[in-house]
């Protein structure tokens, strides 16, 4: 019996799973190229520091249209999305060879997290309607299996890039046929739902609809905490890489470790089992414990920043990683947690679109924090944020958390 029939998975439930896990394979091959985007860019297309800031802006800021998506999408099939999404956010990279300079790489980066907004609310309406009584398990072990792959190209990929910076157009055509897997099967998976009729579709007015997430005051506390921690994350963005690349003077196959591995190891180690913690410990706690852990990543970067030792630095992006291993969970999953009975398809609209918001003015104020007053400026902002986000979490946890 595997471990899977032991937590009651249903044999539908099973054959769902592993489709999900496939494509979290070839998903994570795709991400692991992407995370090489701005080592790319700032080494082997030579973009200069505000356009690494600009690629943090596209990577982030592009989320805000998740919620009108989710919006226009809600009971009603999401196939035409999917083929539109993965036809000009993923395909183009087949195009790769046109990339010659950094502006047109951006051009393409734009395309791709553009287009992503579509893919975190459909796959999570996957776990909400189908695998609910263990969607927090389910969920971590698609995540942890991403993160393998993503881990494993984004060494090869530096590996790669090391041997030749210019293999980049060789290598980034590669989205386009893992991307073709991922989206087939969630296209597979979406055409088995069965939606209302247009005459039976409930017609949702926008107005009221974000009259109720409004009224749901502890989701907004919710959002309005993240979006603390998220200013806390997204002014490093940019500063992070810029650091590692001209301060620590890090080659592509290092960058690969800093961003691929280190940033992520605790989040793969740890991710089924917060998985487990997600079903069974209010998100609150979770919280408080990801805020706490990720206090010590821009500490350590400051550590690096005046011993010029990158040890410090990938120190700091260990914690990063621990941290973000409640995070992950708590962006993935937590808006099923408030929306209970309403259609977590449009909370988790919302909740990526205010992703999008911080990500439009997170990494554009990281950049000018940097270039008014210097790279430990940022780290030092970053720091007080992830505090100030804690220290919510904490008040509000101990005085209205745990009121129904």
């Amino acid at each position: 019996m595997s471990i899977f029939e032991k937590l009651g998975f249903s044999k539908p439930e099973l054959k769902l799973m592993l489709l999900i896990l496939i494509a979290s394979m070839f998903d994570g091959v795709t991400q692991g190229i992407l995370v090489m985007q701005e080592t790319i860019a700032k080494k082997a297309l030579l973009a200069s520091d505000y356009q690494i800031s600009l690629i943090g802006v596209i990577a982030n800021a592009t989320m805000v249209f998740s919620f009108f998506i989710s919006y226009f999408f809600t009971n009603r099939s999401k196939r035409n999305l999917l083929f539109w999404g993965y036809l000009l956010g993923r395909f183009i990279f087949i195009f790769s060879f046109l990339i010659t300079d950094s502006s047109v790489f951006l051009i393409f980066l734009f395309f791709f997290h553009g287009l992503f907004c579509i893919q975190v609310p459909v796959l999570n309406n996957f776990f909400q309607n189908y695998l609910a009584a263990n969607r927090g398990f389910a969920f971590g072990i698609a995540r942890m299996i991403l993160m393998v792959f993503s881990m494993a190209t984004s060494l090869i990929v530096g590996r790669l890039l090391d041997f030749s910076a210019g293999h980049y157009r060789f290598i980034l055509p590669v989205i386009a046929a893992s991307a073709a897997v991922t989206y087939f099967i969630f296209y597979k998976i979406e055409s088995k739902i069965v939606y209302p009729t247009k005459a039976l579709r409930k017609q949702l007015d926008f107005k009221n609809e974000l009259s109720k997430i409004f009224k749901n005051g502890k989701f907004i506390m919710f959002e309005s905490i993240f979006m603390v921690y998220g200013f806390a994350y997204m002014v490093c963005v940019p500063v992070v890489p810029l650091f590692l690349i001209k301060n620590l003077k890090l080659s592509y196959f290092e960058m690969a470790q800093a961003m691929g591995v280190y940033s992520q190891i605790f989040i793969l180690l740890t991710i089924p089992f917060a998985g487990k913690i997600y079903d069974r410990i209010n998100v609150w706690k979770i919280g408080s414990f990801s805020y706490a852990i990720l206090i010590f990543y821009p500490l350590f970067f400051i550590l690096s920043y005046f011993t010029q030792h990158k040890t410090f630095a990938f120190a700091g992006l260990l914690f990063y990683s621990l941290g973000l291993s409640g995070i992950t969970i708590l962006w993935n999953l937590g808006t099923i947690h408030f929306a209970q009975n309403a259609d977590s398809f449009l909370y988790q609209g919302f909740h990526v679109s205010c992703t999008g918001l911080r990500g439009l003015a997170g990494p554009l104020l990281g950049y000018f924090v940097m270039i008014q007053f210097g790279l430990l400026a940022v780290f030092i902002l970053s720091a007080v944020l992830f505090s100030a986000a804690l220290l919510m979490n904490l008040i509000y946890s101990r005085t209205k958390g745990n009121q129904p």
